[in-house]
């Protein structure tokens, strides 16, 4: 692998580092300019049931700009998540990147307790932009299918 290719590997690597610490600080609209103007985000799992993977959220940058502008006025689960990333696997050639990584979502209640709430992948294809890597894709493959509580927030 060349400089340039670690150089670029590390790059994507701390941008998916970075994004999840914006869910984390619930900097939505900060999260939202990660994404190239075509990219979509999707929430999947595999559902056993069914014997197939479902997709729960799957939006364009356009239609999850306006969802994410109106979570304000939706009732709120009140604990706070902490988003905790393994070391993502990421390729790059040329202009774009590909990126799995693992993650857990943690969910803290304002009296303190924690629980893990979700566990999957995301599995990202990025494009290289003047001001740095975007999102073309950031699908969150999730391993949890039952959630302690609903959320309006991206994972």
């Amino acid at each position: 692998m060349s400089y340039e290719n670690l150089v670029d590997a590390f790059e994507v690597q701390q941008f998916i580092q970075r994004t999840a610490a914006l869910l984390n600080g619930e900097k939505l609209s900060e999260w939202l300019g990660q994404f190239h103007p075509d990219g979509f985000y999707e929430i999947t799992a595999y559902s056993t049931e069914l014997g197939k993977e479902m997709s729960w959220w799957k939006q364009e940058l356009t239609l999850l700009q306006k969802t994410i502008s109106e979570v304000p006025r939706h009732v709120r689960d009140p604990a706070k998540r902490l988003h905790v990333l393994g070391p993502p696997l990421v390729s790059v050639t040329g202009d774009k990147a590909r990126g799995q990584t693992a993650f857990s979502v943690f969910r803290t209640l304002p009296t303190g307790e924690t629980s893990l709430f979700v566990v999957g992948r995301y599995l990202d294809e990025l494009v290289r932009v003047e001001s740095g890597w975007r999102f073309s894709v950031h699908r969150v493959q999730l391993e949890t299918r039952v959630l302690d509580a609903f959320t309006h927030l991206p994972l």
